[in-house]
């Protein structure tokens, strides 16, 4: 049977459980191919099921890792000073002694929606044990499931405080996992980590899948696990989802629908999967930026980064336009749609020459007064000082467009791109 992608070749074992062997898209440096275990989606919605009122759901959660194969000499509780009850921590042992981190809450919400929610994203973690635990990796995945704190200070706080200087230099990284299942993948990351981010878009579009959005703003004060890493100066971001909203509630941005969209959920859990090896494959804040452009058309078994769509690219600008202005405090762009620019950017692409001129014209046919910025690389990224304009000026709008020129199979795809703020 054959994947989507050239890349992974599965075997059905059991009618659920695909092994995957995925020539990983990540650090070119590093050909070899890697196997993790994939569960087929009906293996995984039956994990969703929200345990009774009457079961803990540390307890349940223990169950759930015997089930997916994790050994005794796997799994163990730690106390925390102030937590309800101990933390459960599953650890998948790697070759070397670094570590990335995994981290769910135990924390019980009160109201059914919110319930099904947070116990999704608990119950990722014995899915991605059972996965990872096949793989041979460099780094031990160590996934923490942390308990409620009674005085209102996170136990990922309390465990980080806890840890050696030696022990935190040893994380790589923290993936958080909250409120994930409500919608498509989404992000938080601050910009000094803007590199899982990355890694995070590299790995959907190693799938064919979407590109993750960032989380919206009224999710990301819950997001306690990745704060209290990233204060110890540990990179770390959250995985979580964009939800639905009531239809009644469109000038109440905050209310959403707590509810599991289970192929949504799915998505996320293979994003994770691929996502976990790719970092563990890269070098320690290695971006896919840097390690593009490593393979050489004399290495023909180096495994070439995806190439993503005109529209993956187009979004994962808009993002970093976004993050930028974020970060430096100015008024976010409204997505305006300008209908000549895509062709444009082709033609300015099959001149094979940056030329600012022609959306410069264009900005003048619909007197409209603003700025441009135009890009040719081989990763949909603009540079610090291409952002400069774009996030310093006040501009009210933003269209972006990109056009992909592909990979001749010995060099990488060329991303030709213009962002136009008006």
């Amino acid at each position: 049977m054959r994947n989507n992608e050239a890349t992974v070749t599965h075997m059905c074992r059991a009618f659920a459980l695909l092994l995957l062997g995925l020539s990983v898209s990540t650090a070119a440096q590093n050909p070899k191919s890697v196997t993790f275990l994939r569960l087929g989606q009906q293996i995984v919605e039956q994990r969703l099921q929200t345990p009774a009122p009457s079961e803990g759901w540390s307890a349940v959660l223990r169950k759930q890792y015997q089930k997916s194969g994790i050994q005794p000499n796997q799994l163990s509780q730690l106390s925390v000073a102030g937590a309800s009850e101990p933390m459960l921590i599953c650890t998948l042992k790697g070759r070397g002694d670094s570590a990335i981190v995994v981290s769910a809450s135990l924390e019980v919400p009160p109201t059914e929606g919110k319930r099904s929610v947070a116990w999704a994203s608990l119950a990722m973690l014995p899915l991605l044990a059972e996965s990872m635990n096949s793989a041979s990796t460099d780094s031990s995945i160590v996934l923490i499931a942390f308990p409620p704190d009674k005085h209102r200070v996170s136990s990922s706080r309390r465990y980080v405080e806890s840890l050696s200087t030696s022990q935190r230099d040893k994380i790589k990284a923290v993936v958080e996992i909250s409120g994930v299942g409500r919608g498509a993948s989404s992000y938080d990351v601050k910009p000094q980590d803007r590199y899982l981010a990355d890694w995070l878009v590299v790995a959907a579009a190693s799938l064919r899948q979407g590109a993750p959005a960032k989380s919206e703003y009224f999710d990301t004060e819950k997001f306690a696990d990745a704060r209290a890493f990233r204060s110890a100066n540990v990179s770390a971001i959250t995985v979580s989802s964009t939800p639905q909203r009531l239809a009644s509630a469109w000038n109440w941005p905050g209310v959403a629908v707590e509810a599991i969209d289970t192929s949504a959920y799915y998505t996320t859990y293979q994003e994770l999967c691929v996502f976990l090896i790719d970092i563990d494959r890269a070098t320690r804040g290695e971006s896919p930026r840097t390690s593009v452009a490593v393979a050489s058309s004399s290495d023909r078994l180096v495994p070439k980064a995806p190439q993503f769509t005109d529209e993956q690219a187009s979004t994962m600008i808009v993002r970093q336009i976004g993050e930028a202005r974020d970060q430096y405090h100015a008024g976010t762009l409204r997505l305006a749609i300008v209908p000549e620019l895509h062709d444009l950017v082709c033609q300015m692409s099959r001149n094979n020459q940056l030329d600012a001129a022609l959306f410069e014209e264009l900005l003048k046919k619909k007197n409209l007064n603003g700025t441009v910025v135009v890009a040719s690389s081989d990763y949909p990224n603009l540079a610090p000082e291409q952002l400069q304009g774009l996030k310093v000026a006040r501009y009210h709008s933003l269209s972006v467009s990109s056009c992909v020129v592909p990979s001749d199979g010995e060099h990488p795809s060329i991303y030709w791109i213009a962002a136009v703020a008006y």
